[in-house]
């Protein structure tokens, strides 16, 4: 037990810069909106304590701060010692899992939809995906300094003090879901973390997982943009047909979609094996 503590003083360490980096980022929002002119932040403070363009080029500049820290935090020549070796397979199985993932994200997106929890951020999320910078945010700054995060910098760094792999994805997945804090995300960040650092392990490839969360994330942008002010309204539990035929689809998609992940991740080989 000591010793996974030890294990886990960097990842902490990252962790308390993440959330360092994003209360910086909302104390960078506010004081540009003083500075702009919008008056006083005591005056309905409601409606000035969001700027979606001013938080997507602060989501911008800390993902990719986050990243850059994290590359140095998690440098390789601390592991020098390390018996790890990562897996590596083709791309075409990579492609393979890709679409494993994409099918398990699906099932996931139907079962948020079924449960129905709190999502305390919607709004904000569309406003941002409205803005230029806002959806360079979304689609590109936090999928990139997220997994340089959470799969290259806590599970790569748990893998080369030779925890398991299984530890090492569910830790970085779990941290990775509770550092959304919105209820609604959670579980699904957390579900999705698990295929991501499946991904990252068996590829070897730090791009396969950011490549994935790239296409998640511009998804929700692209239906603010097609669907405007109708977003809200969508249902992709309607579009499968139904409470019923939602539940079947997630039973068909999440089996699909294990099945290809354990293929994925019993039919690989280490770097320096032969065959």
């Amino acid at each position: 037990m000591n010793r996974f503590f030890v294990i886990l003083k960097r990842p902490l360490l990252a962790l308390l810069l993440f959330l360092l980096f994003q209360a910086m980022g909302g104390v960078f929002v506010l004081l540009m909106q003083m500075l702009t002119g919008e008056g006083s932040l005591l005056e309905n403070i409601s409606d000035r304590i969001f700027d979606a363009r001013l938080m997507g080029i602060s989501t911008v500049f800390f993902n990719f701060a986050i990243a850059i820290a994290c590359l140095i935090l998690f440098r390789r020549s601390l592991y020098s010692q390390s018996n790890y070796a990562p897996c590596s397979v083709s791309w075409k199985k990579s492609m393979v899992a890709m679409l494993g993932c994409i099918l398990g994200t699906i099932a996931l997106d139907l079962l948020s939809e079924l449960i129905s929890l709190p999502n305390i951020v919607e709004d904000q999320m569309i406003d941002m995906c409205r803005e230029p910078w806002g959806m360079l945010a979304i689609a590109i700054g936090a999928p990139i300094g997220e997994e340089i995060m959470f799969r290259w910098g806590i599970m790569g760094h748990m893998l080369r003090r030779n925890s398991s792999v299984p530890t090492a994805i569910l830790v970085s997945a779990v941290l990775f879901g509770l550092m959304h804090m919105n209820p609604a995300q959670v579980f699904f960040a957390a579900a999705m973390g698990i295929m991501l650092g499946i991904l990252y392990w068996r590829s070897g490839n730090i791009l396969w997982p950011i490549i994935l969360h790239v296409l998640n994330n511009s998804v929700a942008c692209l239906q603010v943009w097609l669907l405007g002010d109708k977003v809200k309204e969508y249902s992709l539990v309607d579009t499968f047909g139904g409470n019923t035929m939602a539940w079947y689809a997630i039973g068909i998609l999440s089996t699909l979609s294990i099945s290809v992940l354990c293929y994925y991740a019993l039919n690989g080989k280490r770097e320096g094996e032969n065959g």
